[in-house]
């Protein structure tokens, strides 16, 4: 209802107050939740409600601070206003919350919107301003523990993190409550892909337990090289190489983490059950066979096969993906909707009992998709 009036308000050229009051109405029912906050902040946007949709994104990111959209979209909108404080808030966030695929973009962005911040406060003889948001950077690039494990050859390695409260990092979990984060899993022959990157900007303090798995292939030597960076970005960074001999068993390597800086765990979001992981080497048999699919597979395809029997309709029908559904398989089923475009007619036709006449009702309807506002959540 609320999103109804809006649009024909923003039509008929309704006060943008006006519009953003009936924006902030639909907010009070709608934004039960950290998705539907960052969906509702969003929208917003669209109509211009750039303060209010960067205020629910940082109520957002206090919710749930590992979630990588709230600091994405929010730095849009806090150059867009030239806000300073949350462009320091949105720039730092993404450099400490945001690993997703290409986070390195978006790293780059957040970095280059802190030093125009920085200059921007120098040039206005603001030095203490300056030196806020430097040393918020220097903090926000610090990481607690890197480990770079590689090897030459045409195998296949797996390196799995044992974190001190429970948590495992693989490339089965590459994202933990911990803070580890899985951020390259490789596989030879090609050199530069030889490499398994995991990384915790914060962690807890205590003992990692580093497992380096022989999976497949050959491996030049038998043997992997791990580096261990603890404390990265500080000012008394520690940096090991170890040489890791590999067997068909697991090797361990313990790591102690004296100053690690995390004191709870972080809620993720819930990730597929199972995990395809293909190599030159061939498939390691981690798919779910086609015929073992779960409850909600079939209930998804089911959906999906209902949403394509529509009537016949002189117009045009425009599938468009309405969500993801997360079905516990290999990947996620996306949920379509057919949204008809044109002009329609249905009709029931009634003979009379002398079969002398024939009643007709119809029912044209005409359907026009105006504009289509699409937004993307980068987690299921």
């Amino acid at each position: 209802m609320y999103d109804v009036l809006a649009l024909s308000m923003e039509i008929v050229g309704r006060p943008q107050q006006e519009i953003q009051r009936v924006l902030l109405s639909r907010i009070d029912f709608s934004a039960t939740d950290v998705p539907s906050m960052v969906y509702s902040a969003a929208y917003l946007s669209r109509f211009e409600a750039d303060e209010q949709a960067l205020k629910l994104y940082e109520q957002a990111a206090k919710l749930q601070p590992s979630r990588p959209e709230p600091y994405i979209m929010g730095l849009r909108l806090a150059i867009k206003l030239k806000d300073a404080e949350a462009i320091e808030w949105a720039a730092t966030g993404i450099l400490t919350n945001v690993w997703i695929k290409d986070h390195q973009q978006w790293h780059e962005k957040a970095l280059n919107a802190l030093a125009d911040l920085e200059q921007s406060f120098n040039k206005a003889g603001r030095k203490a301003e300056a030196d806020r948001v430097s040393s918020a950077r220097k903090t926000a690039l610090e990481r607690d523990l890197k480990l770079e494990l590689t090897w030459n050859g045409d195998g296949d390695l797996d390196l799995i993190v044992e974190e001190p409260k429970g948590t495992v990092c693989s490339f089965e979990s590459p994202l933990t409550a911990g803070g580890g984060v899985l951020l390259n899993d490789g596989y030879g022959p090609k050199q530069e892909n030889c490499k398994e990157e995991y990384l915790c900007a914060s962690g807890f303090p205590g003992n990692y337990t580093v497992r380096v798995r022989y999976v497949s292939g050959n491996i030049v030597g038998q043997r992997a090289k791990l580096k261990v960076t603890r404390y990265a970005g500080s000012e008394q960074p520690i940096v090991e190489t170890k040489i890791v001999p590999l067997s068909k068993e697991d090797q361990l390597v313990r790591i102690n983490l004296e100053k690690g800086r995390r004191d709870k765990k972080s809620q993720i979001p819930a990730e597929p059950q199972e995990t395809q992981k293909t190599s030159r080497l061939g498939n390691r048999n981690r798919i779910r066979p086609a015929g073992q699919l779960s409850k909600g597979s079939r209930e998804s395809l089911n959906s999906f096969r209902v949403s394509r029997q529509v009537g016949i309709s002189t117009g045009r029908q425009t599938p468009v993906v309405t969500g993801v559904q997360n079905t516990g398989g290999i990947a996620n089923q996306p949920v379509i909707t057919v949204i008809p475009e044109g002009i329609s007619l249905t009709g029931a036709a009634v003979v009379s009992p002398d079969r002398r006449y024939v009643r007709l009702s119809l029912s044209p309807q005409f359907t026009n998709v105006t504009e289509i506002f699409t937004f993307s959540f980068m987690n299921p």
